[in-house]
C-alpha cells in the first residue's frame, strides 16, 4: 500500500492500527469525507480509523469513539458518504 510521507511515519509507530488499513478500507460500511482536509476517512471494528488522500495515499491512521465520530458530524466536519460516492481508486 502506498503511503503519504506522514503516513510512513505513523506506520512505524507500533500504536497506530496502520497495519488494518487496507483491510478495513475495502470492507467498512462506516466512510466519511472530511469537509475541512478533503481526505476520506474509513473506520474499521474498534474505532480503527484511516485517513486516505483523494489519490488513494493512506495518511494515517488512530482509533476513535463512535460519541467522536457522531460530534464530528453534527459539527459539520465529517460527511457521511457511501462507497458508490468514492473516487474509483478508493471503492
Amino acid at each position: 500500500m502506498e503511503r503519504t510521507e506522514h503516513g510512513e511515519e505513523r506506520h512505524e509507530d507500533i500504536e497506530r492500527p496502520t497495519s488494518e488499513a487496507e483491510k478495513d478500507k475495502a470492507t467498512t460500511s462506516e466512510i466519511y469525507f472530511d469537509i475541512e482536509s478533503s481526505l476520506d476517512v474509513f473506520v474499521g471494528d474498534k474505532g480503527r480509523t484511516h485517513i486516505f488522500t483523494g489519490k488513494g495515499l493512506h495518511h494515517t491512521s488512530f482509533r476513535t469513539a463512535k460519541r467522536n465520530r457522531i460530534e464530528r458530524q453534527k459539527t459539520g466536519k465529517w460527511e457521511h458518504i457511501e462507497r458508490a460516492d468514492l473516487p474509483e481508486n478508493l471503492k
